[in-house]
């Protein structure tokens, strides 16, 4: 009888602990698919916003350049003569066009945010976004860089950009400062803005508080963490933690 029971209870827990395994294994899967589900929609989604601000660059700054040239070379034409200051402008609107088309080529390579560091990526979307005079944004650095995997990277990069894109929409900030500091573990990065702030108990449930949710669940899957600071009329500051590996 005894020993009946010491087999059933053997039995028992052996059930039990197969049953916790399977669904520890379950709930590993679903992360690793959520994982890459989330990292091919900020891949998408990087590339959605950065052809329209490409459509935008083009439309500003290069086609603006070329049509002032054609009009300078036309002018040339009309008059039957060369004067070199006129020569000179004609060549530097059409350098200014080609070092903007060279710039979006860059822009376009995907591969560039894999490659280079979290940091350098980000600093040539701030030097886009102080070309458009919406926003000044101004970027620092502590420490020495380190490699973060690359589809962990390509994430937190789409939550700069969502931090980005809350500070125009909703923050209505003229500047924003973002600090990158390669810590020991990880890397933990702080953006600050001097927008009209918001009261942190009641954003969610709004438009900007969506965007600040889809940070929330992006940041849980890079394994890190965020905080939100933030007040009526203080403006903003959100610090993201995020491991290497």
């Amino acid at each position: 009888m005894v020993f009946l029971s010491m087999a059933a209870s053997i039995v028992i827990f052996l059930y039990h602990y197969q049953r916790r395994r399977f669904q520890q294994q379950k709930q590993m899967s679903d992360l690793q698919q959520q994982f890459k589900e989330q990292s091919l929609k900020a891949e998408l989604e990087i590339q959605e916003h950065t052809f329209h601000a490409i459509s935008q660059e083009i439309h500003d700054n290069v086609a603006q350049s070329l049509i002032l040239a054609r009009v300078q070379i036309h002018t040339l034409h009309e008059n039957g003569q060369a004067p070199g200051e006129l020569l000179t402008s004609v060549q530097e609107n059409i350098v200014k066009a080609l070092t903007d088309l060279r710039d979006l080529s860059k822009s376009l390579n995907s591969d560039r945010i894999r490659s280079a560091s979290i940091h350098e990526t980000f600093l040539q979307e701030a030097d886009r976004i102080n070309k458009t005079g919406i926003l000044r944004a101004e970027v620092a650095v502590e420490g020495e860089a380190r490699e973060i995997e690359p589809q962990k990277k390509l994430i937190l990069f789409r939550i700069l950009q969502e931090c980005i894109q809350n500070c125009v929409k909703h923050a209505e900030a003229s500047e924003i400062y973002v600090l990158f500091r390669y810590l020991a573990k990880g890397i933990h990065i702080t953006i600050r803005d001097d927008g009209k702030g918001f009261d942190t108990e009641d954003i969610f449930g709004n438009s900007s508080g969506q965007g600040l949710e889809n940070i929330r669940t992006r940041i849980q899957l890079t394994g890190g963490s965020h905080h939100v600071k933030s007040r009526p009329q203080e403006g903003t500051e959100i610090t993201l933690m995020i491991p290497y590996d």
